[in-house]
């Protein structure tokens, strides 16, 4: 029997419970906390640092503000809801209003502790942890979303690239409003590093405050033609804080960020379930966001149809699945 490259264990970093997926033959390493949202807090290949871990795992468990500052957040809903209200099927939700005075930002889903229902590793599967949560054993999100959904969540680390895996059942009587989206920092390497161009196969940019809400419809522009050209755009450029939102073209859906001088490229592929895509240039570490969306922000409260907003509900008894996958591209000369 050959001995598998893959190794998923449990352990404590500075005091918290973390799963690490080991993957020898890449040198690929994962870490997932599910009880902090089931967050990939952090990945690396070959000593390439691909996402920026918090700084201290316990202090990141503990602190709920700090959970969508790291790692890769999962959000339910994506973004910003104006006044956490809008109505869906004849239906007025409020939610918490978690970023004051006006609006609910990322849902409560990384703020909640996610069971673990799987992980282990083998040579066919790879190295994989699955978190569990299900809104009907919370009572205060049913208050005010009272759909019985469960989110499965495998990061799985295979052939050196580290994949998220999510399936959302509705196992409710009533169509439920959806809108899941993902936030990962990709970590940006020193100042030293003097260029670091983006890729994005942009198709159209919608018009957004820095909030990242929508105040009109979506068109070709400038920064979605360029984001398509062989250079893309300069992310030292890219002013913090500040965000853009688009669409992305049908076809290959991988996005890059190049450190030239480094002699690397980190990919990122999202499949057809996540239509849009956030920028977002966080001023608190030296990263930068690329955040798949299955809507455009606030979706629910545009007056635009749902086909181009990305706005819907999982039925009862229906299924929805999602993948993404990043990775490390070395540089050939001239790339």
């Amino acid at each position: 029997m050959h001995q598998s490259q893959y190794e998923a264990r449990q352990h404590e970093r500075d005091g918290a419970i973390v799963y690490e997926l080991n993957d020898a033959r890449h040198k690929a390493v994962a870490e997932i906390m599910p009880e902090a949202g089931n967050n990939a807090i952090s990945y690396s290949w070959r000593d390439i640092q691909v996402l920026s871990p918090p700084p201290n795992a316990a202090a990141f468990r503990d602190d709920l503000g700090a959970r969508t500052l790291y790692g890769t957040p999962i959000l339910f809903p994506p973004n910003r809801i104006k006044g956490g209200t809008y109505i869906f099927n004849g239906n007025r939700y409020q939610l918490p209003i978690n970023e004051p005075p006006h609006h609910h930002l990322h849902g409560e889903l990384l703020q909640r502790a996610w069971s673990v229902t799987d992980y282990g590793a083998s040579n066919e599967h790879g190295a994989y942890v699955t978190g569990r949560i299900e809104l009907a054993a919370h009572a205060d999100i049913m208050d005010y979303f009272p759909h019985k959904l469960t989110f499965d969540v495998t990061h799985r680390l295979y052939e050196g690239r580290l994949l998220m895996e999510a399936t959302i059942s509705n196992h409710g009587k009533q169509s439920a409003p959806f809108a899941f989206g993902l936030h990962p920092y990709f970590h940006l390497p020193p100042e030293k590093e003097t260029s670091v161009q983006l890729t994005v196969p942009a198709r159209e940019e919608w018009p957004v405050t820095n909030e990242a809400f929508v105040t009109g419809l979506p068109s070709r522009s400038a920064l979605a033609e360029k984001l398509n050209d062989g250079e893309g755009i300069s992310l030292r450029d890219y002013q913090e804080l500040g965000c853009s939102l688009v669409t992305l073209a049908d076809g290959e859906r991988v996005s890059r960020i190049y450190m030239k001088e480094s002699g690397y490229r980190i990919a990122y592929e999202t499949d057809r379930s996540f239509p849009f895509l956030v920028l977002f240039k966080p001023d608190w570490s030296s990263a930068f966001s690329l955040e798949p969306y299955t809507y455009v922000t606030d979706a629910f409260n545009l007056p635009y149809d749902a086909g181009l907003t990305g706005s819907r509900g999982i039925e009862p008894g229906e299924v929805v699945q999602l993948r993404t996958a990043m990775w490390v591209e070395l540089l050939c000369n001239g790339e």
